[in-house]
């Protein structure tokens, strides 16, 4: 990253309000989780409003409306917020009013093709082509920000702020077409977006950060590499753990498919043909999949700490901020462990697998934000390692 693209853009006002944005995406992504382990994602067959309506009668009474609900009221609120970022931060770097306004209109006119085409239940070809127009309108905005980003001289702000906009808008749409749609696919896909957003929302709260230049650690020349590699696999083993974790929850609801806490179906590897107790055998491969995806995320995580902890001149931030992460390794292991030793065939305790997926989120997010320390350090030169021979001609010389 250059250097120039390291300095904090922004000001403290919007530093206070990206952290305002990142605590709202936090709660939405808990109450999505909440909402999935109660099974109340399909609560309603109609989106974005509930029997039509802002206020459906009886939500704020039963827990699985209210939940639904209540989930959809937080994604608007975070969608309008990353909104209002997006015009702040363009305005900031030359953009005008007429612009905003026009996206505005656009998103608006995308969103209403969608709505139309879920809504249509009768007629699938005319659903079909409702889809393809609200396919084709999105390309509009999608091709407008694109060439900003490439051709308008857009800082690093505002650009994280237009991607943060395109990927919150994508999860609106999944969210719905989960729900038209009855697809447990675009659950998925909208699960594991979110955890994509945060990460955006983190880059953004670092980057307007005031102390953000003050923080970049130094690091010897030969440390870079390592830093960067060994950060960019956590955080990739990490998020492709949150993959596994979000196919477990979203095709298999309604409890577990094995409580095992080594062993799967009985067997350290349950094989292709083993079925769980609803005949459902690809199950049983995720849930052994996730399980030992587990440990390597730990190996990884423990192993980072461990080699900043044996560099010399490695700073301090950095490997504290490593330690931090070992210690959401272990927290996260541990609840995972709970998940499977209280819960059962038939359901899941609502609280511990909750927050073992909360955590989950913070651990990556936490490896995100060490993996952007990491790629954007400054290189520091020793004495010996200085190419230019000035420093070998400072050493005493010996006497002839």
């Amino acid at each position: 990253m250059p250097a120039s693209e390291v300095q904090p853009i922004g000001s403290a006002s919007m530093h206070r309000y990206v952290k305002a944005l990142a605590v709202m995406t936090v709660l939405l992504i808990w109450w999505g989780a909440a909402t999935t382990t109660r099974q109340a994602g399909m609560a309603f067959a109609d989106w974005p409003l509930s029997l039509g309506s802002v206020n459906p009668p009886g939500w704020l009474k039963h827990m699985v409306p209210f939940l639904e609900h209540s989930h959809r009221l937080l994604a608007t609120m975070v969608g309008l917020m990353t909104l209002i970022l997006f015009g702040w931060t363009h305005r900031r770097n030359g953009g005008t009013w007429i612009e905003f306004v026009l996206l505005f209109v656009t998103l608006a006119i995308v969103f209403s093709f969608f709505i139309r085409a879920g809504a249509e239940r009768q007629d699938p070809g005319r659903k079909h082509l409702l889809l393809a127009v609200a396919c084709a309108a999105a390309l509009v905005p999608v091709i407008w920000l694109v060439w900003s980003w490439l051709k308008r001289g857009w800082n690093i702000t505002t650009r994280l702020s237009a991607l943060a906009l395109l990927m919150v808008t994508t999860q609106a749409i999944l969210g719905g077409l989960r729900v038209t749609e009855i697809s447990d696919t675009f659950a998925v896909i909208h699960g594991c977006l979110a955890q994509g957003f945060f990460c955006v929302v983190i880059l953004i709260g670092m980057l307007t950060s005031p102390a953000w230049a003050d923080r970049r650690a130094a690091v010897a020349e030969d440390q870079h590499r390592p830093i960067r590699i060994g950060t960019f696999l956590l955080v990739a083993a990490i998020f492709t753990q949150l993959i596994l974790g979000a196919l477990m929850r979203h095709h298999h609801r309604a409890g577990l498919a094995d409580t095992g806490v080594f062993l799967t179906a009985g067997k350290w590897f349950p094989g292709f043909d083993a079925v769980s107790s609803d005949g459902d055998s690809a199950i049983l491969l995720l849930m052994f999949a996730h399980k030992y995806w587990a440990l390597a995320v730990f190996s990884l995580g423990v192993g980072l700490t461990l080699w900043l902890w044996t560099r010399r001149d490695i700073p301090v931030g950095l490997l504290r901020h490593s330690l931090a992460i070992s210690g959401l390794l272990v927290l996260q292991i541990a609840l995972g462990v709970t998940v499977l030793l209280t819960g059962s065939p038939e359901h899941k305790r609502f609280w511990v697998t909750n927050f073992h997926v909360i955590n989950g989120l913070a651990l990556l997010a936490t490896a995100f934000a060490l993996a952007v320390r990491g790629w954007t350090t400054r290189g520091k030169k020793t004495l010996l390692a200085d190419s230019g021979g000035e420093a070998s001609s400072a050493l005493p010389q010996p006497a002839r």
